[in-house]
């Protein structure tokens, strides 16, 4: 899904109001993150979003 920048902004906005769940993850990979690791996060939020039933994670 595209979103525009006054879009993204709201989303982004929404998910900082609920942190952190099952779909929404913040994390920030300076140097400790390999590719593989951050694929498996992006994997388990897909998982989790199919399983909610959302449209996105």
């Amino acid at each position: 899904m595209l979103y525009t920048d006054m879009q993204l902004k709201e989303k982004i906005v929404d998910m900082m109001d609920s942190f952190e769940n099952e779909v929404v993850e913040f994390k920030e990979a300076r140097s400790n993150f390999s590719f593989n690791d951050i694929g498996k996060y992006f994997s388990a939020l897909s998982n989790e979003e199919n399983l909610h039933g959302l449209p996105e994670a």
